[in-house]
This record gives structure tokens, sequence and C-alpha cells, in this order.
């Protein structure tokens, strides 16, 4: 199955329980997966890109990175709706439990993030940084 938007915003849907559409809507995900794949983007040495997303035509994503930034968006939503409902009383811990879960799938995300900027080094045909010439 192709990885386009449509599919992204399923696949976030289903990571975050809400597959009847009932807290999330495309928008809010649309953002968080943006979210994902820029800080993915940031490491990476290629463009990338959703199909369909900011009128992307084709998908442009490396093997695995569909789930990175299915994880990192799912950690971007849950995110924004805590914001959203910071100031909204309620006597049970549910916004800091969501609070918590957002922030320990975002520390995950960003560790996984750090593994392929590290296999983007290794990898790399030239080395990441400039070299000085010798001084003799």
């Amino acid at each position: 199955m192709a990885f386009d938007i449509l599919a992204a915003r399923g696949r976030v849907e289903a990571y975050l329980m809400d597959a009847a559409r009932l807290v999330w809507d495309d928008d809010v995900l649309d953002e968080a997966i943006r979210q994902a794949l820029r800080d993915v983007q940031a490491i990476w040495g290629t463009k990338l890109g959703i199909e369909g997303l900011d009128g992307e035509l084709v998908t442009s994503l490396d093997a695995g990175m569909a789930d990175l930034i299915v994880r990192g968006a799912a950690s971007y939503a849950v995110e924004m709706r805590t914001v959203d409902r910071a100031d909204v009383f309620e006597l049970s811990q549910t916004g800091l439990e969501l609070a918590g879960w957002a922030a320990q799938q975002k520390k995950n995300f960003w560790d996984d993030v750090e593994k392929l900027r590290l296999k983007q080094i290794q990898t790399s045909a030239s080395a990441p940084y400039f070299t000085l010439p010798d001084p003799d």
C-alpha cells in the first residue's frame, strides 16, 4: 500500500485509537504529520515528502521512515490536544496522563530520529563535515 497523506492519516488515527475520527480532524493530523516529517527531514540528506501533503506529487521516504513519521505525528497530535485542553478543568488526571504519554512518545521519536541520523552519517559516501588541509 502506498504511503500518501490518506494512508498517513489513517495510520496515525489507528495509532491513536481514533478510527471513528471523534478526536482529531484532518487539519490537526496533517500538521502533526508535517511536523514529524520536518523533524526527520532535518537530519536527512535528501528531500523527503508525502504525496498529497503540501502539494507533493510523490512520496519520497526511505524504508522505515513511514513508521517513524506515524509515531512522531501521534506524539505531536496528542501534544496539540493537550495544549488545546489545558484550560479545561478535570477532576481526573487525564490531561496530565496525556501530557506524560505525549512526552514519552516524543522522547522515543527523538531517540529513533537520532539513530536514523547516526545511520545516515555512517553510511554516507562523504564525511558529514569539511576536512581541513594538512598544515605540512
